[in-house]
């Protein structure tokens, strides 16, 4: 792939300034140091209506001045502008399609399958890339060839890409990673070496929330990633994020997974308990409608009934209560 400059690549939209509009990492030479050909690194962009976004990803990526990349976008049939933006983009791409498909989790194993790299990466179409992520991904995986997970650091950034927070990865062992309600590792920040899907499978096409979930629980039962504390990547946070939208589904999703995953009775119990205390949490959480709210409540009762009798539980369920309550009055007033 041709690597493009900030001379040669389209102009950025009225206004856009920063990376990775008008910023770019440094052009890596043609060899790493030592004459060792750089590894071949693949990334995968699964996307769908990302029409405000998309080309910031797109730019992220191929202005990191890496000399041997291959870049995928697996498109699902945008009809928001997004087709227009990647075509833009299009000499510097290795392959993108737009048709239908059958989810998130479909789209990133037909581009993983399509890819050729050594090192495999997908980055949604929200998301970025942060400076020199892939220099420092290929240098250490160059430093220790049997390693089989990178893992960095991630920013969170709000539609304006300002950042707003970090998403931190840690892996202290794999029964602690299986047993932990929230995510400890972040897919977003996840490089993986090839001979993993082929060793382990690929993604869980069944799953539509917990699919990065259920694959870091996968590999790294078997494979001891290696943390980064570099930031590589960048979390977008935003109204219509999938993460948010469907959270509800996604903490049922990350529980199941969990569930078949858990390997004794002592390590289960452990489990149930951390969990209702998450489910309980979100039950507070006032963007989500009352009925997901109540969902939350009795997801937690069913994981831990002994949680009824808690302070926290008495607190949470009266201001679901008083919640409910003036719902139900203003329903009357503006009647």
């Amino acid at each position: 792939m041709h690597r493009p400059t900030l001379i040669e690549f389209p102009p950025p939209p009225p206004g856009k300034t920063g990376w990775p509009w008008t910023e770019e990492s440094s052009q890596l030479p043609e060899t790493m140091p030592g004459g060792s050909p750089w590894p071949h690194i693949s990334i995968v962009t699964p996307s769908f209506n990302q029409a405000q976004f998309i080309e910031e990803t797109i730019r992220s990526v191929l202005m990191q001045g890496y000399p041997n990349l291959e870049y995928i976008i697996i498109d699902g049939g945008s009809i928001d502008g997004s087709i227009e933006i990647i075509k833009k983009y299009e000499p510097w791409m290795a392959y993108w399609v737009s048709e239908r498909d059958q989810g998130q989790s479909h789209a990133i194993n037909k581009g993983i399958q399509r890819s050729k790299g050594d090192i495999l990466f997908w980055l949604n179409a929200d998301d970025l890339c942060m400076p020199d992520a892939f220099r420092l991904v290929a240098q250490a995986f160059h430093i220790d060839p049997a390693l089989s997970l990178v893992i960095g650091q991630a920013h969170i950034i709000d539609e304006q890409s300002q950042i707003i927070g970090d998403l931190h990865s840690r892996f202290t062992s794999w029964d602690e990673l299986v047993a932990t309600p929230r995510n400890l590792i972040r897919q977003v920040s996840t490089f993986f070496a090839r001979r993993l899907f082929d060793e382990l499978g690929m993604i869980d096409e069944s799953l539509h929330i917990a699919l990065d979930t259920e694959l870091l629980i996968r590999f790294t039962q078997f494979h001891v990633p290696l943390i980064l504390d570099d930031y590589l990547t960048a979390y977008r946070t935003h109204k219509n994020a999938k993460s948010f939208v469907q959270i509800v589904k996604g903490y049922e999703e990350a529980d199941r997974v969990r569930g078949k995953y858990i390997p004794n009775k002592k390590l289960a119990s452990t489990y149930r308990t951390r969990s209702a205390s998450k489910w309980l949490g979100l039950s507070s959480d006032d963007r989500l409608t009352l009925i997901d709210r109540t969902k939350c409540m009795l997801r937690a009762i069913q994981n831990q009934p002994l949680i009824l009798f808690s302070r926290r539980f008495l607190s949470c369920s009266k201001a679901l209560s008083m919640a409910i309550l003036r719902t139900a009055i203003s329903t009357v007033v503006t009647r």
